[in-house]
């Protein structure tokens, strides 16, 4: 990670927190997966296994959907954690 990447998950990460504070409580999530996003977006693609890539994508699927449909947000990231746990316990 470069330090235009540091400066940019940084800021991102602490003012993200701060909006935190006066924001819809499902912002929280949705600021945690758009950090996972650009952190993912900062490694070396041939050193990060794919099935983060993939991961990215099922994520990209349905964060948009956080405030206009909260139930399936709900899901989309049931279904992210639980394809992270199998991959995670099958490596």
């Amino acid at each position: 990670m470069n330090k235009d990447d540091q400066d940019r998950i940084f800021t991102y990460l602490i003012t993200s927190a701060k909006g935190c504070v006066d924001e819809p409580p499902l912002y929280g999530p949705l600021r945690l997966l758009d950090a996972y996003s650009m952190l993912l977006g900062m490694q070396k693609r041939e050193e990060t296994d794919e099935f983060y890539y993939e991961l990215d994508k099922q994520i990209e699927d349905f964060k948009n959907n956080c405030m206009d449909d909260e139930k399936c947000f709900v899901e989309g990231l049931d279904k992210a954690l639980e394809s992270l746990t199998n991959y995670i316990i099958n490596k």
